[in-house]
């Protein structure tokens, strides 16, 4: 890789480029939230939360983003994709460690149809500990 990773806190970042994120985690998201729900998610995480974009040149790669809530008791992550011609290369391990605030414990819940998170979770020291039913 010639071109340096720029990891951005997204309040940093160009405040019209709000939707490049969604988009960025809809491609990959799409099958467990709509774009809508997303939109909102990462407008709130803007807001009140963190976002963590990373950058090859001028192309999104990568994006996460999280807010502290107290009904977990810590930083839950809302949302984490990787482009997929740049996975195994320690992104998201980066960005889930850049966008959780220093000495804070963190969450994030999974969709019980995408093993590849609980995996990548496993893998940088996440451990097991709920089951969560939802009746639509």
């Amino acid at each position: 890789m010639t071109e340096e990773l720029k990891y951005i806190k997204a309040h940093e970042d160009e405040p019209h480029k709000s939707e490049d994120y969604v988009n960025l985690l809809h491609t990959y998201l799409h099958h467990y939230i709509s774009r809508n729900e997303l939109r909102y998610d990462v407008k709130y995480c803007f807001e009140k939360g963190r976002v963590i974009g990373v950058y090859l040149g001028e192309e999104l790669i990568g994006a996460a983003a999280g807010v502290y809530t107290p009904f977990f008791k810590d930083f839950h992550i809302t949302h984490l994709a990787v482009d997929e011609n740049h996975r195994k290369k320690g992104i998201g391990q980066e960005m889930v460690e850049r966008v959780i605030p220093e000495g804070v414990s963190s969450s994030v819940h999974l969709n019980v149809e995408n093993p590849e998170s609980r995996r990548f979770y496993e893998r940088i020291g996440y451990r097991f500990t709920h089951i969560r039913f939802r009746k639509d």
